[in-house]
């Protein structure tokens, strides 16, 4: 009697065990964070054009380039799964460049 509760009670413990690792994962953050960049969105984007209207239009940047006043980096991702850039620069806070990924 006392073997098949010893049993028993091993059997629950391996069971909780088992459960627990499958039901208690790590948070995992999706890759697919960050603003989605619509092709309309990019085409209204226009030289002279302020910070704060880039930030309407397309949102902040996930990327900053070396220096964070003059540049921000758009990644993109494209159909195949790889990534192209839209890059914004910016001279006394103005779009005094635009460079945008090639159509494939």
């Amino acid at each position: 009697m006392l073997n098949h509760i010893t049993k028993l009670t091993l059997s629950v413990i391996l069971l909780l065990l088992v459960s627990a690792c499958t039901i208690l994962k790590p948070y995992q953050a999706e890759l697919g964070q960050g603003n989605f960049v619509l092709p309309e969105q990019i085409e209204q984007l226009e030289i002279g054009q302020t910070k704060d209207q880039v930030q309407f239009l397309i949102g902040l940047p996930i990327l900053e380039g070396e220096a964070t006043d003059t540049k921000w980096i758009y990644p993109l991702k494209q159909e195949d799964e790889s990534y192209q850039h839209l890059i914004i620069n910016f001279t006394d806070n103005l779009v005094s460049g635009i460079s945008k990924p090639s159509q494939k």
